[in-house]
């Protein structure tokens, strides 16, 4: 009948905190991919202060033997 309210479930304190971390993972995820529309990722990309140090390290040791040449490795005795 039109008179009966429905029952709202309404979830406990565990159903909440398991909620909300489901929330911010999945914000945090999207945060990540590059999917908020009303953050600026420029801010982040184009500064070379918050480069991670480890990775560019890396890239250019993988550049500098990439540009060398092969060669013999002399004999050893």
């Amino acid at each position: 009948p039109p008179d009966e309210e429905e029952e709202v479930a309404v979830p406990d304190e565990a159903e909440r905190a398991m909620l909300r971390q489901e929330f911010t993972s999945h914000m945090f995820q999207r945060f990540l991919d590059g999917e908020d529309g009303d953050f600026d990722y420029s801010q982040i990309d184009e500064n070379p202060d918050l480069d991670n140090l480890d990775i560019v390290s890396r890239d250019a040791e993988e550049r500098y033997f990439d540009e060398e040449e092969p060669s013999e490795a002399p004999q050893l005795e």
